[in-house]
């Protein structure tokens, strides 16, 4: 690497930092402090340095099923659904809460997964029969309430079923 090109990929690499990608900031920095000029090798180790900080303090620590369902609800109101869909299906995986399975229901209908949605849906009422009467007025369900897979279990005994 010359000085001119470490020079060239450190201002690569502040094009992405102040554009938030840290990750890729990171990388370009690593590569920068490795180069011949002894200022732009300090400075690109200062901002590595900086990305990694900033890339630990973003990244939640999820440890229980409770962690992910309550990472997945805040992922829901960005409108990252399929971020919030692995979340639920970890918490589901690890915990099966009714309220995790219930919420899944929702992720997926919103996704157009319908058929595992009406899954998850009738396995939570199962645990939990008090989720019957909350799909059919939680305003977050009512949109899913248009398939017939999804009035089939609302409509059914959940002891019946599977």
């Amino acid at each position: 690497m010359t000085a001119k090109s470490q020079t060239e990929l450190f201002a690569l690499a502040m094009k992405d930092f102040t554009a938030g990608d840290y990750h890729g900031a990171a990388a370009k920095f690593e590569e920068a402090s490795g180069g011949p000029s002894i200022a732009v090798r300090e400075s690109a180790q200062m901002y590595l340095r900086m990305c990694q900080q900033r890339i630990e303090r973003a990244a939640p620590r999820l440890e229980t099923p409770e962690d992910h369902y309550n990472h997945a609800v805040g992922l829901m109101t960005a409108g990252k659904l399929n971020d919030a869909r692995t979340h639920l299906q970890t918490a589901v995986d690890e915990g099966g809460e009714s309220h995790h399975l219930y919420t899944l229901a929702i992720v997926e209908g919103m996704t157009g997964a319908i058929d595992s949605a009406a899954r998850h849906l009738r396995k939570a009422i199962q645990a939990d029969r008090g989720l019957r009467g909350v799909a059919r007025t939680d305003s977050d369900f009512q949109p899913l309430l248009q398939y017939p897979q999804i009035r089939e279990v609302l409509a059914s005994d959940p002891q019946s079923a599977e």
